[in-house]
């Protein structure tokens, strides 16, 4: 299994099993439109990037679709971030106050009450991405000079009651990328909607470790928006 959000040699960096960025012969991908492939197709180093599940070839990269999720956990109780850090969430839609690290050779599990177990052989991962991939720090730039900000790990409030993709893309007036609600402190989920006369499709992804959802930019970004709250 290859990297996650890594550059392959057809071009495209897997973010989970089955989406992807698109490198355009860059060594970084570019992060601000996520391409998903076709039901029953996972994501590939091969030249055509998306190929049929098939259990003797696993994906190029593992599944992150719950990583940072609260859901993932049948009574919300934490989120994982990597195969071993992970964010308490007390029942809440979104996880709070700061990152913890499961103790050596053990990894978060979202299917148990424990938060952090021995890992089984064979068994997937709730959030199979690289411990060292989760956003330790962020460089903003402000006029010409840069400064390294090292905020509170406490999320800033955010307005409105729960809203699934759906909700959220049923209230736009034209396609887009949007932010969560509530709106995500860190600036790493958001809205992907795809608006039609006929039909709305609707989804949820996230930014990669080292990008933060930009609203008014509508694409993830390496500088976080002064609103976001960065893990450290």
């Amino acid at each position: 299994m290859s990297a996650c959000n890594v550059c392959q040699t057809n071009q495209a960096a897997c973010i989970n099993s089955t989406s992807f960025y698109l490198c355009f012969g860059d060594a970084m991908p570019h992060t601000d439109h996520v391409y998903t492939c076709l039901d029953g197709f996972e994501c590939t180093d091969r030249t055509a990037i998306c190929l049929q599940k098939n259990a003797q070839r696993p994906p190029s990269c593992g599944d992150t679709s719950k990583c940072g999720l609260c859901s993932a956990h049948r009574n919300y109780k934490f989120a994982c971030h990597s195969k071993r850090t992970f964010q308490m969430c007390y029942g809440a839609a979104r996880p709070v106050g700061p990152l913890g690290t499961c103790p050596e050779n053990t990894v978060c599990d979202a299917t148990s009450d424990l938060v952090c177990v021995t890992p089984i052989t064979g068994q997937p991962l709730t959030c199979d991405i690289n411990d060292d991939l989760v956003i330790t720090s962020s460089t903003s730039t402000t006029s010409s000079t840069s400064t390294t900000s090292t905020t509170s790990t406490t999320p800033k409030p955010t307005d409105g009651p729960p809203q699934t993709a759906q909700q959220v893309c049923a209230q736009k007036t034209k396609s887009g990328l949007y932010e969560t609600v509530p709106r995500d402190p860190y600036c790493k989920r958001y809205i992907s909607c795809h608006i039609t006369a006929k039909k709305i499709t609707a989804r949820e992804y996230g930014c990669t470790a080292s990008s933060f959802f930009d609203a008014e930019r509508q694409s993830c970004t390496t500088v976080a928006p002064l609103e976001c709250t960065v893990l450290f």
